[in-house]
């Protein structure tokens, strides 16, 4: 009876500790937001741009709904880098611009970008490298 007991306690640790692995959040495809052409693609999201975007699966962006009411909110980036929707230019591309209160601090870190439909709750997350160069003070 011990024996069971201890098997089943051991088992019912194990079933836990799947329950906290965290799924990968996918990379965005982050492309240039323009009219026609080829779709260039990026390795980042650069700061004081306003002419990238994020490329989504055509299900994503019919679940999303109309870009002009999704609401984004970024994580895991400085407190003085901002980001913000913009217009989008191309189909299946959420346009974004990131930018910076003080330039004099250089980024480059990996940032978690939300995007929700507040009509119907529905969300979907990527990750994305940001970069900005350090900037100096002008005199």
């Amino acid at each position: 009876m011990k024996k069971m007991l201890t098997v089943l306690l051991t088992l019912t640790a194990l079933n836990g500790m799947y329950a906290v692995v965290a799924v990968p959040l996918p990379l965005a495809t982050v492309v240039a937001n323009a009219d026609g052409g080829d779709v260039l693609r990026y390795d980042s999201l650069y700061t004081e741009s306003n002419w990238q975007g994020v490329a989504l699966p055509p299900e994503v962006m019919f679940a999303l709904g109309d870009p002009r009411q999704m609401v984004l909110t970024v994580e895991d980036l400085p407190s003085n880098v901002k980001a913000s929707l913009r217009p989008s230019h191309a189909a299946g591309v959420v346009g974004l611009k990131i930018s910076r209160d003080d330039r004099r601090q250089a980024v480059r870190q990996t940032g978690r970008f939300t995007l929700t439909n507040p009509a119907s709750g529905y969300s979907y997350t990527v990750q994305a490298m940001v970069v900005g160069e350090e900037q100096p003070e002008k005199d």
